[in-house]
C-alpha cells in the first residue's frame, strides 16, 4: 500500500463523519462478523455489522460533526493486512458553529475486500498531556503499589 492510498482512506473516513452519512461510513468497514470499532468515549465500542451500524448511527445523530486530519501516519503491510497508527487532530463542530480542535489518534487494521481496502479494526483515542503529579523523577509513571527505590 502506498501512503497516498492510506491518506485517501483517512480522508474518506473524515468526509463520511462530516457528512453524517451512515451508509457512506459503514461502506468503509469490512462486512466480516468480527469487524470492530472503538471510539474515544466510554461506550463507543461495537463488534459485528449490526452493532457497528447502531453505534455509528447514534454517533452520527449527535448535534456535532467531526472531521479529522492525520498528517503523521505509520503503517506496514503484511500477509494482506495493513496496520496503521495515525496522529493528528479532530475538529468537533457544534450545531451553533463553534469548533473545538483536539489531538486525536487512530490505530487500525485494514484488509482488501471486494476490490478496496476496508477497516477490520478501528480504534480512536484522545492523547492527553501527562499528569505531572503522577510522574516520577525519570519521567515514567510509577506502577500502582510500587515503592520508590533507593
Amino acid at each position: 500500500m502506498r501512503k497516498a492510498i492510506l491518506q485517501e482512506l483517512l480522508s474518506d473516513l473524515s468526509a463520511a463523519f462530516a457528512t453524517r452519512d451512515p451508509e457512506r461510513l459503514l461502506g468503509l468497514f469490512s462486512a466480516t462478523a468480527d469487524v470492530t470499532y472503538a471510539g474515544s468515549e466510554r461506550g463507543e465500542r461495537a463488534t459485528g455489522p449490526t452493532e457497528l451500524r447502531r453505534m455509528l448511527s447514534d454517533l452520527l445523530a449527535r448535534p456535532q460533526t467531526y472531521t479529522f486530519d492525520f498528517p503523521a501516519v505509520t503503517f506496514s503491510e503484511h500477509s494482506g493486512l495493513v496496520w496503521l497508527l495515525a496522529d493528528g487532530d479532530c475538529t468537533e463542530t457544534g450545531a451553533d458553529g463553534v469548533t473545538d480542535t483536539f489531538a486525536y489518534r487512530l490505530t487500525g487494521v485494514l484488509a482488501r475486500e471486494t476490490g478496496r481496502w476496508r477497516w477490520l479494526v478501528l480504534v480512536g483515542s484522545e492523547p492527553t498531556e501527562p499528569d505531572e503529579q503522577h510522574i516520577d523523577t525519570v519521567g515514567a509513571a510509577p506502577l500502582p503499589g510500587a515503592t520508590p527505590s533507593g
